[in-house]
């Protein structure tokens, strides 16, 4: 049962360290282009919700967070209060000197 365990962790290791440069480099995208558009954006923070117990997913998150606030400040907000919700996170953490 623990080598199962063990190949789980690790398989899920390896997917992090694959999702998170794509979802970067996503994001890297919307911003540099200045995209205003919100369903792209949502359709970005949808995707990286789930995988925002890893700390470098929640840092990219967090980046997006803080550019959709100047775009629509209280869907950005949502989000923020979703991956509280979903990873029980103090504010500060999700916050991180403010979206």
């Amino acid at each position: 049962m623990t080598d199962n365990l063990d190949q789980l962790a690790g398989h899920m290791e390896a997917l992090f360290r694959q999702a998170v440069p794509l979802a970067n480099a996503e994001v890297d995208a919307i911003i540099q282009s200045g995209e205003r558009g919100s369903q792209r954006i949502e359709h970005q923070l949808d995707d990286m919700l789930s995988l925002c117990c890893d700390p470098d997913m929640l840092v990219v998150y967090k980046r997006l967070c803080r550019y959709y606030d100047g775009i629509d400040p209280v869907a950005a907000a949502g989000y923020v209060q979703a991956v509280r919700e979903m990873w029980d996170m103090p504010d500060e953490m999700v916050l991180g000197g403010g979206v």
